[in-house]
C-alpha cells in the first residue's frame, strides 16, 4: 500500500522531471535556432565564396586576355619595326649603290674633262676627240654611232 507522503514525493519528482524536460526542450529549441542561424550564415558565406571565385576567375580570364593583347601589340610593333628596319637597310643599300655609281660617273667625267682640256691644237683643228669623250657621248646616247 502506498502512503500519501510517498505519492506526493512521486508527484514532485514527476513535476520536477516535466519541468526539466520542458527546460531541456526550450534549450533544445534555442540551440536548434542557433544551429539554423549558423547554417544560414554558412550557406550565405559559401554563396559569397562561390561569387568571389567566379569573379576571380573572370578577372583572371580578362587579365590573361589583356596580357595576350598586350603581347600581340608588342609583337606587332616589333614586326613593324623589323619591316621598317628591312626597308631602311634596303634604302641604304640602294642609296649606297647610287652614290657609288655617281662617284664612278664623277671620276669618269673628271677624266673626260681633263682629256678634253689637255687636247692639242692639231686635235682641235681636226676635231679629233679623246677616247674617253667618245665613250662619254656613247654612254649618253647609246643609239648614236658618232665617233
Amino acid at each position: 500500500m502506498v502512503s500519501i507522503n510517498e505519492d506526493d514525493s512521486n508527484q514532485k519528482t514527476r513535476k520536477d522531471y516535466e519541468a526539466i524536460i520542458e527546460e531541456l526542450e526550450n534549450e533544445l529549441a534555442k540551440k536548434q535556432a542557433i544551429i539554423k542561424d549558423l547554417e544560414e550564415r554558412i550557406h550565405d558565406a559559401n554563396g559569397r565564396v562561390i561569387d568571389m571565385v567566379e569573379k576571380n576567375t573572370l578577372l583572371e580570364t580578362r587579365l590573361n586576355e589583356y596580357e595576350l593583347q598586350d603581347l600581340a601589340m608588342k609583337f606587332g610593333k616589333f614586326e613593324a619595326l623589323k619591316d621598317n628596319n628591312k626597308k631602311l637597310d634596303h634604302r641604304v643599300k640602294v642609296t649606297k649603290k647610287h652614290l657609288d655609281s655617281a662617284r664612278e660617273y664623277l671620276k669618269f667625267t673628271d677624266v673626260v674633262i681633263l682629256d678634253i682640256k689637255n687636247r692639242g691644237i692639231l686635235d682641235r683643228i681636226m676635231r679629233k676627240y679623246p677616247d674617253s669623250y667618245i665613250r662619254y657621248v656613247n654612254d649618253l646616247n647609246p643609239e648614236s654611232d658618232e665617233n
